[in-house]
């Protein structure tokens, strides 16, 4: 008995441990081309900040002059200090928006969501450039209050670094309420209700056993918007502030040509961005998952506790709410004024119209669009096949190294689009020069933005039950038809928001591309910045800044109608589903 009960059970044995060998295969295939495409580069990176000017040593000089020279201490200072304030502004902002829209019932929600959400895909320059023209100093506001005798000089609403935080702060702002609005839908109404039983007030229930359940997913987010300063270069250039660590990154490796030991400068400022961006991340997984945040409850409903507000506050919720949607629509709405405008000078609006900038862009500039569809559908075909990869890895396997492919995705999201332009540059110019093909170009966008497509295959596959797929491999199928016919139609709704938002984010990259386009290989945000650096007529750059809007403005929509719950939950706390 014994023995024919050991040959029964041998096939299903061998069928396992063929299984794993298949995982552990596709796992090693993964870090190949994880060590091919992100370690390898950054490594070059890291050997460069220690190479001395001039020679072929290496040495500690260059951290030594960075941290004894007073202007790039300070930048380093004033870096944290901006992350700081963002930070705080964008919690301000964020955390109100958030709980109207989780927890009350009004008219308009999935409008006002919507463009709560626009921000995550409007460039942070073509906004910056808006704002100049809207709040600068002989901007649209500036104007009409002096017209009106309000004012007798212009007043400073932008121009510095108070006009950084909250450029930036509007732009991260959709990071925050997508991981508040995934923590407060999933809080189970019981728990509050126990708190007023008991007798404690709105403010203090809040305060008590609302806001402590939302540590994790706020955390989220925050690690974005507190580490998006220190991969921010243009932003703060646009407003005149260029003291600080991306931007003289940015400044010092451009533009080199006679002074290498800037060069150097710019490498260790990369180096040290990337490294307080991977500290923090580290530091906030480790205090995070030190913590426990569970509830011992049945489970939550669906979208959590709802309730009618009181008269007086809602409206005081639909005027906050029309505030920040007025300065998130204002961006794409100067920027269209701007486009259809033939000169835009010191009048609060445009006095002549004229469709030459989008002429120009689709008869002279045809390039630019052409290159930003090609290169991102490149990086899209490949971030689709290695996302799944991962994701399946990570969600469905317990193959050796998981655990590090997860981190390493994660990272990635954190990572400075500087460091991977930089680190890309100098990896593969000599020895092997990926640098000198226009395919470099989308493996880095790959590289920088697949993390957002991972995401999304990982929070569909996490709402995907196993069950389904253990029935149909119980059944004689395997493992490949078992994915094609069951897991993939059940995924498709996650894989095609991921699609949407990893195109969206390398159709606007520009961190990376500056520092590897070519003649020739311009895409369309490169396109804007060297109008704008060249000091060419704000129209076509703004012409080009409206049209990415748009594209973008559309697929956005697209993801929101059909992504239904899987934005909040590849937003929410990468540990909540584990």
């Amino acid at each position: 008995m014994g023995g024919a009960g050991g040959l029964l059970a041998h096939p299903h044995q061998h069928g396992i441990r063929s299984l794993i060998r298949v995982d552990n295969l596709l796992a090693a295939f993964a870090w190949l081309v994880v060590a091919f495409l992100i370690i390898y580069p950054l490594s070059f990176l890291v050997v460069d900040s220690f190479r001395v000017a001039g020679s072929d040593r290496f040495g500690l000089q260059n951290y030594r002059a960075f941290f004894s020279e007073p202007y790039y201490m300070g930048a380093f200072l004033k870096t944290f200090m901006l992350s700081g304030l963002v930070l705080l502004t964008t919690t301000v902002l964020g955390l109100p928006l958030a709980y109207i829209l989780a927890r009350y019932r009004l008219r308009g929600q999935t409008v006002f969501t919507a463009l709560t959400i626009l921000p995550i895909v409007l460039p942070a320059y073509a906004g910056a450039f808006a704002w100049v023209v809207f709040f600068g100093r002989f901007g649209t506001l500036n104007l009409l209050l002096m017209q009106w005798g309000i004012i007798s000089r212009p007043i400073n609403f932008i121009s510095g670094l108070h006009g950084v935080v909250f450029m930036q702060a509007i732009h991260l702002l959709p990071f925050m309420v997508l991981s508040l609005l995934a923590a407060f839908t999933s809080i189970d109404p019981d728990l509050e209700e126990a708190a007023e039983v008991e007798g404690a007030s709105g403010i203090r229930r809040f305060f008590t056993v609302t806001l402590p359940l939302c540590t994790p997913s706020y955390l989220a987010g925050a690690i974005l918007v507190f580490l998006w300063p220190f991969t921010d270069w243009l932003t703060p250039m646009i407003f005149g502030v260029i003291d600080l660590l991306p931007s003289i990154a940015y400044i010092n490796i451009a533009y080199h040509f006679t002074d290498v030991g800037r060069k150097y400068m710019g490498i260790v400022s990369v180096v040290l961005s990337s490294g307080v961006c991977v500290a923090a991340f580290l530091l906030l997984k480790a205090w995070v998952e030190r913590k426990r945040y569970t509830g011992l409850s049945k489970g939550t409903t669906l979208g959590g506790r709802t309730i009618r507000p009181k008269p007086l506050v809602r409206v005081a919720s639909y005027l906050y709410m029309l505030f920040v949607s007025a300065l998130v629509l204002l961006i794409p709405i100067v920027l269209g004024l701007s486009g259809f405008s033939r000169r835009w000078v010191l009048t609060p609006f445009p006095q002549h119209w004229t469709l030459d900038n989008f002429r120009t862009i689709f008869t002279g500039a045809t390039r630019l669009i052409s290159n930003s569809f090609l290169f991102s559908g490149v990086a899209l075909g490949i971030g689709v096949l290695f996302g799944l990869l991962m994701a399946y890895l990570i969600v469905r396997t317990k193959a050796l190294g998981r655990s590090g492919l997860e981190f390493v995705s994660t990272l990635m999201l954190v990572f400075p689009g500087v460091a991977v332009g930089v680190a890309y540059l100098t990896a593969f110019w000599h020895g092997i020069p990926l640098a000198t093909h226009w395919m470099v170009m989308p493996l880095a966008l790959f590289v920088r933005r697949m993390p957002y497509f991972q995401r999304m295959a990982h929070a569909a596959y996490q709402q995907l039950d196993p069950c389904l797929e253990e029935a149909a491999e119980v059944a004689g199928a395997s493992k490949l038809r078992t994915f094609l016919t069951i897991s993939l139609p059940l995924l498709l709704k996650g894989i095609f928001v991921g699609v949407i938002m990893f195109f969206i984010m390398a159709f606007q990259e520009i961190s990376t591309a500056i520092f590897l386009y070519r003649g020739g290989w311009e895409t369309l945000p490169v396109g804007l910045y060297l109008n704008w650096h060249r000091g060419m007529e704000f129209g076509f750059a703004a012409a080009l800044a409206f049209m990415m809007v748009v594209i973008v403005f559309v697929m956005l929509m697209v993801a929101a109608k059909i992504g239904g719950g899987v934005l909040n939950v590849a937003w929410g706390s990468s540990g909540r589903g584990k």
